[in-house]
């Protein structure tokens, strides 16, 4: 078993023969410890670019050209004029009527969203 009273006695020992030397190198931990402190908490001083830099005049050798400005396609309708009724025409281009087998499939489409739906709801 370890004696600590005999263990304490060496440290002091060790310490009381030494103490020039725990002495100096106490105070050097001390400045070293100072100084890394003070090397990063304290800023730096950096060299700011100038701000004088001006860049020569611009001299023209030939005329600017400005861009083109945004072009509409000759087919493209701004506006137009709504009609209350498709006619016939229309209809068979624009229309599609759906087969009862694309219906059925969205209904149960739709009805699996709503169960999703109503199930994540508290």
């Amino acid at each position: 078993m370890i004696d600590f009273s005999e263990l304490g006695d060496k440290i002091m020992d060790f310490f009381s023969q030494r103490q020039k030397a725990l002495l100096l190198s106490s105070i050097l931990a001390i400045f070293f410890c100072a100084a890394l402190i003070a090397l990063i908490f304290i800023p730096q001083k950096r060299e700011v670019p100038s701000s004088n830099f001006r860049s020569p005049p611009l001299e023209a050798d030939q005329d600017l050209l400005l861009p083109q400005g945004v072009s509409i396609p000759q087919d493209y309708a701004v506006s137009r004029e709504t009609k209350e009724k498709w006619t016939e025409e229309e209809v068979k281009e624009w229309l599609s009527v759906p087969d009862a087998g694309a219906v059925e499939k969205l209904s149960r489409a739709n009805d699996a969203l709503v169960k999703n739906i109503t199930e994540a709801a508290p």
